[in-house]
């Protein structure tokens, strides 16, 4: 029985058509018996996997390392040491209580100063006491010698 123009109409007696095979049927690496074989089977006789690593502890839970305000003051402390050491070797001993109490305070002054701003400038991370020791250097001179400028005015 035909309808107009809509093609074939199966019958009731008449079997179905044959399945055809998928279109990718015949690509490399197509197996018929893949029914047979379970999923991600290794290859008979092939060792098996590796157990996975342990993750270990997620680095969010960990801390960052920062650089401690102590470590930047102890940098700047050895730039302080060699001030008096330099202090002592070229003009002595400062004549007096009042004379040794400025050259001290203007050291601690100049000493905690530098240290404040060594400690903004590293406290991100972790820098080694030398690297800090070195940085420090600059920080420490410019302002002693801003400190002696202006009480040279004073």
């Amino acid at each position: 029985m035909c309808d107009e123009g809509r093609g074939y109409r199966r019958t009731m007696a008449e079997p179905p058509p044959e399945p055809r095979p998928p279109s990718w049927a015949g690509a490399p690496g197509y197996s018929p018996y893949s029914d047979d074989l379970p999923p991600h089977a290794p290859m008979p006789g092939a060792p098996p996997y590796p157990a996975a690593p342990d993750p270990g502890r997620a680095p969010v839970a960990r801390p960052r390392a920062r650089t401690r305000f102590r470590a930047a003051l102890g940098a700047t402390a050895v730039w302080a040491a060699v001030n008096v050491v330099l202090v002592l070797l070229v003009s002595g001993a400062p004549d007096g209580a009042e004379a040794l109490g400025r050259f001290v305070g203007g050291l601690l002054v100049v000493t905690s100063a530098a240290a404040l701003a060594l400690w903004l400038v590293a406290r991100r991370r972790t820098w080694s006491f030398w690297m800090l020791v070195v940085v420090a250097a600059p920080l420490f001179w410019v302002l002693r010698a801003v400190l002696l400028a202006a009480s040279a005015t004073t």
